[in-house]
């Protein structure tokens, strides 16, 4: 798979190159946004140590997560399904833990999807449908106030990523398919699993019990 990667990256023009350097953008701007804030939380409290809770709880929301990425409802033909909300625990820990904590979680995420089994027919597209979509969970750390509205916002984040990648690189899938739009059937086609799959992590989310258990996890948030 390395060796076609690296062929495919070195064909690259026009703007399918601008796509990859926006993509390494994107992924560069995570990064730097991370080493920011963890530059700002050792200035505020020096010599702190690593907070021991968060990484005992970031180890099991990433477990539980992969795990329930397991237990598919159901699967499309060209990638994709609809799992038994796999995305909350991480939404969740990133929402209890901030954005250095959840960012990072979420990327370690991105890797194990990778993992599990990666749909690859591009570089960019790679790069936007796993590292980028999956690390949008992190996205939920944003709203604190609010676990439901931050678990939206993940996952409409990722929903918006897979789109993209659908529109960019899945057009002659829609073409087959009957559907004289691609934006359309991306949408349709993503709908059907992220989309869904995001409602349903929403309404969990709403539970009272659920919100208790994310401001559990860490109490200096609640």
């Amino acid at each position: 798979m390395k060796f076609v990667l690296w062929e495919k990256l070195a064909g690259l023009e026009g703007k399918e190159l601008v796509m990859l350097i926006a993509a390494a953008v994107v992924a560069a701007a995570l990064i730097v946004l991370l080493v920011c804030l963890r530059k700002r939380s050792a200035e505020e409290a020096p010599g702190k140590r690593v907070d021991t809770r968060a990484l005992v709880y970031g180890a099991l929301c990433i477990s539980l997560s992969f795990v329930l990425s397991y237990i598919k409802l159901f699967s499309m033909p060209m990638g994709g399904s609809l799992t038994l909300c796999s995305m909350l625990p991480i939404a969740m820990y990133a929402w209890a833990f901030g954005p250095a904590y959840g960012f990072t979680a979420a990327f370690a995420y991105s890797l194990l999807q990778i993992i599990q089994g990666a749909w690859i027919v591009h570089p960019v597209q790679f790069v936007l449908d796993y590292f980028i979509a999956f690390t949008c969970y992190g996205l939920s750390s944003l709203f604190p106030k609010c676990l439901p509205l931050g678990v939206g916002v993940a996952g409409l984040a990722r929903y918006a990523c897979s789109v993209i990648s659908g529109v960019v690189f899945f057009a002659d899938s829609a073409a087959e398919a009957g559907y004289e739009s691609a934006l359309l059937y991306s949408l349709g086609y993503n709908g059907g699993t992220i989309g869904v799959e995001t409602i349903l992590c929403v309404i969990v989310a709403c539970v009272p019990g659920v919100v208790r258990i994310a401001k559990a996890m860490n109490r200096k948030r609640a």
